[in-house]
């Protein structure tokens, strides 16, 4: 009885460890993307790549509604980066965004309306060096600066050394001006995630031709008859070429046999 009690006990201490035990697995097709948040200290540039097997028809209107709820910043900071349609044989439809991290499961969310995600990619870019580049040029260019402004305040200087002096005050304002919107658009890389949502067509393409036999006759009299009129037109710019050949070898012929006869009379 003991036995059976322990046992008894090890079996279900044993079930409750699997109940608890955590699944790592990868998420369901249809499971959502969240917007990913660099940590403190980090540098990391987060993208999203969604793709969607939706009924061609609905495509413009699942792209329309998240570039409205993107200009409308209906989710938080949102632009719209870019979009492409197209509407042949494989209807194919996207739309690139660079929105704030708690915006990107919303706008999928919109882009989806009810639709399993088919496939998906998050990837980050660390910009731990371009950052740092920058800011060093940054620093740099301060400090040269804040230089040059002493210079200016030289009683001793000549014309030509001022307008030297200027110029290159100049090159540095211009210089500082380009890192600093440089350092803004790391910023926002940072601090934003790009996505971009994909929607292909869920309707199997059939490449085999449905052309009925009426049709290849159709075809065939089209061809020939235009076959016909390239014959004509060919026709007609030989016709003159012919007419003056013509007369011309039969003269070449007359000469020949003139020459080749009176040659045989003479030999003879």
């Amino acid at each position: 009885m003991a036995k059976n009690l322990a046992s008894l006990i090890l079996v279900a201490v044993f079930l409750a460890a699997c109940a608890k035990a955590p699944t790592s697995g990868p998420q369901m097709p249809g499971a959502s993307v969240s917007g990913e948040v660099s940590k403190p200290g980090a540098m990391l540039a987060y993208a999203h790549e969604v793709g969607f097997e939706v009924a061609p028809d609905s495509m413009a209107a699942r792209i329309a509604a998240v570039q409205s709820a993107c200009n409308e910043e209906r989710f938080g900071a949102c632009s719209v980066l870019g979009i492409e349609q197209n509407t042949g044989d494989q209807p194919r439809s996207s739309i690139q965004v660079r929105a704030a991290p708690a915006g990107i499961e919303p706008l999928i969310a919109l882009a989806a309306d009810g639709s399993d995600i088919a496939e998906r990619k998050t990837s980050a870019e660390d910009l731990a060096d371009a950052v740092a580049d920058v800011a060093a040029q940054r620093d740099l260019l301060r400090r040269e600066r804040e230089t040059l402004l002493g210079y200016t305040e030289r009683k001793d200087l000549s014309v030509a050394d001022l307008i030297s002096l200027s110029q290159r005050l100049a090159e540095v304002e211009s210089g500082l001006h380009e890192l600093g919107q440089e350092a803004a658009n790391q910023r926002r890389r940072i601090e934003t995630n790009r996505l971009k949502i994909e929607l292909r067509s869920n309707v199997e393409y059939n490449a085999r031709s449905d052309h009925s036999l009426g049709d290849a006759w159709n075809s065939f009299i089209d061809s020939l008859v235009e076959g016909v009129f390239d014959t004509a037109q060919y026709a007609g710019y030989l016709l003159p070429l012919l007419m003056l050949i013509f007369p011309l070898a039969l003269g070449w012929r007359w000469a020949w046999r003139r020459l080749t006869g009176a040659g045989r009379r003479q030999s003879a």
